[in-house]
């Protein structure tokens, strides 16, 4: 009998242990909600690794919408509240995104290599080594998104020396395979990766907002990266509180804590909880964030991605949108919103370059450029024609060549004709996710084609190696290319062989 008890008493132990790992796992924002941010979001978990399609991008929301929606504006409904109301009042109008192709915007050499990738994606698939425009070896950057995905399992619960292990052997890795640059998580969900007097520890270091991991992980990484040879960049996502909607998560130490029964904090419904991009606060606490990190630690630039304004809905916002009007403001309300963000990009740039005027600012907006001025409210035109802003643009043009309705050699050739302004960079973001992957936003033509093919992401370097802004391009992300599914694992091998 004392047997069979002990034998319960161990599966009870089990059993118990198992339901704590799954809590860990259901933790807030492990699922990918806001990949892409929108409210039509693709709802990708990182559980979901044997499809290897994950994705911090808005622009599939984009590309949805474009295959969706040819040429008219498409419906959804946005519940969106501030975080005290909690009430669904709200519906919006999505506008249109849809990008034109334009084939007298492709150089000759783009029109070639797009004919190459149709005739061998249709076909039996051909090898084909990157030709070198603006070479490897002239200042390219060939970077990495590292993101609090990763975190998971080389921070979140472990020791110092067990991170260190594991990110000095990350780092290595990459150098190893011709890497000279990692864009790494600092701050992902109003929340930090390193000792800040502004920001709680980040859950995904303890488990536990505010809780210390007992070690600075972002000074672990600076160090590292250093000795590897890498530079490194923090990478930041301004606005974004959390990808879920329950306000009991925050900690006290989060600056959302306090404000929660203001319009500075807002609630979309099944999005997550957004800081007020409209708020003079709020500005100055991403700033001031982002002044802490530059002061305190060795970093070679400053990242931002794609998330700006979380919704269209006009309710987000209305009341600072009121108090403009009446004091006379002339903008329309998407011009206004995308001058809260310029507002936001332009003093960003100003505080870093006043601490360290060698330290680069760029950004990582979507491959959609209809979707960046008219949904997410970032102006990209204003800020690669224009000085004060950004070092570099690195758009996520996660396309084949030949996806239905935003083909990659046309976006290449889209964004780096906005560039007009002298310095300014264009590095590409590719998508090492989508290797091996069907991809369900690129229409008939193009749904198949990374199945396909295993030389995609070495023919989009190429071919962005021939523009005229070029500056390098950066793979999203890490674990794609270095701990892919089994399901895509050959395929992923050999674009990274190809690349």
């Amino acid at each position: 009998m004392k047997r069979i008890l002990s034998v319960l008493m161990i599966l009870t132990i089990i059993v118990s242990m198992t339901a704590c790992a799954d809590s860990k796992i259901n933790e807030p924002d492990i699922i990918e909600h806001d990949a892409p941010l929108s409210s039509s979001s693709e709802n990708i978990s990182d559980t979901e690794n044997e499809s290897n399609y994950i994705s911090i991008s808005q622009n599939e929301n984009s590309e949805n919408a474009s295959d969706e929606s040819s040429q008219s504006s498409e419906s959804k409904n946005d519940s969106v509240k501030s975080s005290s109301e909690q009430k669904n009042d709200a519906s919006s109008k999505k506008p249109e995104s849809q990008t034109q192709q334009s084939e007298s915007q492709k150089s000759s050499s783009s029109a070639a290599l797009q004919s190459s990738e149709k005739s061998s994606s249709q076909s039996s698939h051909v090898e084909q080594k990157p030709q070198n425009g603006n070479a490897a070896g002239t200042g390219e950057i060939r970077a990495v998104w590292i993101s609090y995905l990763e975190y998971q399992s080389i921070l979140t619960g472990k020791s110092e020396k067990e991170f260190k292990n594991s990110i000095k052997t990350m780092f290595s890795n990459l150098a190893n395979d011709g890497f000279n640059t990692v864009y790494v998580h600092a701050r992902s969900h109003s929340d930090a990766y390193y000792a800040s007097d502004i920001y709680p520890w980040s859950v995904y270091c303890t488990w536990t907002e505010g809780k210390a991991p007992g070690f600075d992980p972002l000074k672990i990484m600076v160090k590292e990266a250093h000795s590897a040879g890498l530079k490194i960049e923090a990478w930041i996502n301004p606005y974004r509180i959390s990808g879920k909607t329950d306000v009991s998560k925050i900690s006290k130490g989060n600056p959302a804590y306090n404000w929660l029964d203001t319009d500075k904090v807002v609630i979309v419904e099944n999005t997550g909880i957004f800081y007020n991009p409209a708020d003079s606060d709020v500005i100055d606490l991403v700033v001031n964030g982002v002044e802490e990190i530059v002061r305190n630690y060795e970093v070679d630039g400053i990242h931002f991605d794609d998330y700006f304004y979380p919704t269209t809905d006009e309710s987000f916002d209305s009341s600072y949108y009121r108090s403009y009007k009446n004091s006379g403001g002339k903008l329309s309300l998407s011009a206004w919103r995308r001058q809260n963000v310029n507002e936001l990009v332009s003093r960003v740039y100003s505080a870093i370059k006043s601490i360290n005027s060698a330290c680069a600012f760029g950004i990582s907006p979507t491959g959609n450029t209809n979707s960046n001025y008219s949904t997410l409210y970032c102006d990209v035109y204003t800020w690669v024609t224009s000085a004060g802003y950004v070092d570099y643009i690195c758009p996520q043009l996660y396309y084949g060549f030949n996806h239905k309705t935003l083909p990659y050699l046309t976006v290449l050739d889209e964004f780096d004709g906005m560039i007009t302004k002298d310095g300014i960079k264009l590095v590409v973001g590719l998508a090492a996710y989508k290797a091996g992957a069907e991809d369900q936003y690129a229409g008939n033509t193009g749904k198949l084609e990374w199945t396909q093919n295993s030389d995609i992401i070495s023919r989009e370097v190429a071919a962005a190696r021939n523009a005229k802004n070029y500056g390098g391009f950066a793979i999203y992300r890490s674990d794609s290319f270095y701990n892919p599914a089994k399901s895509v694992a050959d395929i992923v091998k050999k674009e990274k062989q190809n690349l």
